[in-house]
């Protein structure tokens, strides 16, 4: 994919590639018989031409009768208090809360209000101190083992943050591998191809051998997203997904989360200031000085405007929406990894990196000193 298509991500989601113990889950559309299977099961992650699948997985879910939606995850009565020497914080004060399987939750708040922990709490990230939650049918209480949480993090639950917490030092590549070889079931063969057809589905085969700090925040956060689906995860936990992209990038990484919510069934939580996004999900949750204020199902019709929408924004490739932090590119975007000469964009090589830089140097005194 060239540079200049990046605004757009090209590239084939088929699902024939993924065998069952490490795909991405079965096209919910496609097992209920809802659109047609003769292109043998294939997507495009990122095209335009999904917007028609999107708007048939939105009435298909929204005709779902209540008692057909499992339940996914279960808050019951959660409190959490930090102890900053003697003194308790109370973060949480009785949260209780229920996500059906397939669902997009919206988590609003003000800072310091707790949506974070929340959030952390159902992560496994954190535990509650008192209170029960359970995960896919798993109870996790305030005494449930580090091993437990550690064994739902990486086979149950994945992460995308706002400042990405991509391992610097590690290539794209390197990157999307690295959660499947902590969990250790795969060949290195296999390891190598599924984060090569991940990295592609994203978009990013162009940019496969480059570090973090060598690609804009919309290129890193689509790496996130690769590397949190190499496990096959059940629920997908956003942390301010867009905070840090400016807005055709936010549009591109939205678009790639409704696919992956409507058409794979991955269950999605989001936290977020950005009041623009809030008619993406089914259900918006606003959490206030640690407990939950109300809880609000959007519309239909709310949901179908706000994503036509951003497909006309994709297809116009627009810029500035209202309600957005930012239309700049961010710190991470500008730094010095790339150098611009005459409006033409030049990457640094590998061996250009001070890092690299500082070992040659240092291996040049050593020799002169032996």
């Amino acid at each position: 994919m060239k540079e200049s298509d990046n605004d757009i991500v090209h590239s084939m989601l088929n699902e024939e590639s993924f065998n069952s113990d490490g795909g991405l889950p079965q096209n919910l559309l496609i097992k209920d018989n809802i659109i047609d299977n003769k292109e043998n099961n294939q997507l495009i992650m990122g095209e335009l031409s999904n917007k028609e699948k999107i708007f048939d997985a939105l009435e298909y879910l929204n005709n779902k009768k209540k008692e057909e939606w499992k339940e996914a995850i279960s808050l019951r009565n959660i409190h959490k208090t930090y102890l900053i020497g003697i003194e308790g914080i109370p973060a949480l004060r009785g949260i209780s809360l229920k996500v059906k399987k397939g669902e997009f939750l919206t988590i609003f708040g003000t800072s310091g209000g707790g949506k974070t922990t929340m959030l952390n709490i159902i992560g496994t990230i954190d535990t509650p101190s008192r209170g029960d939650i359970k995960i896919l049918d798993k109870l996790i209480k305030s005494n449930t083992s580090d091993k437990e949480l550690s064994n739902i993090r990486l086979n149950n639950i994945a992460f995308v943050f706002q400042s990405f917490n991509l391992f610097q030092n590690l290539n794209v590549l390197e990157n999307v591998e690295m959660p499947m070889k902590i969990k250790g079931k795969l060949s290195s063969k296999e390891i190598r191809n599924r984060a090569n057809d991940l990295i592609k589905k994203v978009g990013l085969s162009n940019r496969i051998n480059h570090f973090p700090n060598q690609l804009s925040g919309g290129e890193q956060q689509r790496v996130t997203i690769a590397r949190a689906l190499v496990n096959n995860p059940d629920i997908l936990l956003l942390d301010e997904p867009t905070g840090d992209l400016d807005t055709k990038n936010a549009d591109i990484v939205m678009s790639l989360l409704l696919e992956l919510n409507l058409l794979h069934g991955i269950t999605m939580i989001m936290v977020t200031h950005d009041v623009a996004l809030k008619n993406y999900g089914q259900k918006i949750v606003r959490v206030i000085d640690g407990k939950i204020h109300h809880e609000i199902s959007v519309p239909l019709k709310d949901r179908k405007e706000c994503i036509s929408q951003l497909y006309e924004r994709l297809e116009k490739k627009m810029g500035v929406r209202e309600g957005t932090q930012s239309s700049v590119m961010s710190r991470n975007d500008s730094e010095s990894s790339i150098e611009t000469t005459n409006s033409k964009t030049v990457y640094r090589k590998i061996d250009d990196y001070p890092i690299k830089k500082f070992n040659k140097q240092k291996n040049k005194e050593i020799d002169v000193i032996n």
